[in-house]
């Protein structure tokens, strides 16, 4: 039998994003930029029993090569919500 790890699940998608080369190719297709550098930044506010608002959060800090060969540091903020109604704020 063959297991498939689902990222939808906070552990296996936080897992995935620890690896540099999986959340540099991530950021890259959802930012279309190229990214040089990625830093994962601890910050979580998991709720387990979802009795109340709970989120999944994940800071980054990525260096991205724009188009005119310049070098940008940004800050990313990936949120995950149980419903998509709990989003509390985009930047």
């Amino acid at each position: 039998m063959i297991y498939v790890a689902n990222p939808l699940y906070d552990a296996v998608f936080k897992y995935m994003m620890e690896d540099e080369r999986i959340a540099k190719t991530l950021l890259s297709a959802l930012l279309q930029k190229t990214v040089i550098a990625v830093e994962m930044r601890r910050h979580e506010y998991p709720n387990i029993s979802r009795d109340a608002i709970s989120m999944f959060r994940v800071d980054f800090a990525a260096t991205v090569l724009e188009d005119d060969g310049s070098k940008n540091l940004i800050l990313i903020e990936l949120q995950k919500t149980w419903l998509e109604t709990e989003t509390l704020r985009f930047r």
